[in-house]
């Protein structure tokens, strides 16, 4: 079968189109992680009261000024350290947990942080789990 100019533009046209047309359509789809809030992020501008209702009391509560500090603190289960299949538990020490610490000011809360005990760990989902009833 011969092809001429015509025909190889065509076909060159139709794998192209073949190709971009995912990217295209990808790029209009709204992913999971795209609308994802954190519970970090739902708790600014919430107001104590709000953030009392939510969250339970926390472990502490300072005042400076205009500034109200709320600490808590969440630690993983007895297991979390486990190694599946084994005849008993055996923890590897330390056990995981997260300082939540609220700020606010004027009655808003204006900053989250948190700090996982120990350092080394990468995920907040004990911290997340403190403010889970929080949600936007």
């Amino acid at each position: 079968m011969r092809f001429n100019c015509r025909n190889d533009l065509r076909w060159f046209l139709i794998r192209m189109l073949v190709i971009l047309a995912p990217v295209t359509i990808s790029g209009c789809v709204e992913t999971l992680s795209s609308r994802h809030i954190t519970a970090k992020q739902a708790l600014l501008g919430k107001s104590e009261s709000e953030v009392l209702a939510c969250a339970e009391a926390p472990r502490t509560v300072s005042s400076q000024d205009r500034l109200r500090v709320l600490s808590y603190y969440k630690e993983g289960g007895l297991l979390e350290g486990s190694f599946p299949g084994t005849k008993g538990s055996r923890p590897e020490g330390v056990r995981h947990g997260c300082t939540a610490i609220v700020t606010l000011e004027n009655g808003r809360v204006t900053q989250v942080q948190y700090e996982m005990t120990p350092e080394s760990t990468a995920t907040h989902e004990h911290c997340e789990e403190i403010f889970q009833r929080c949600g936007p």
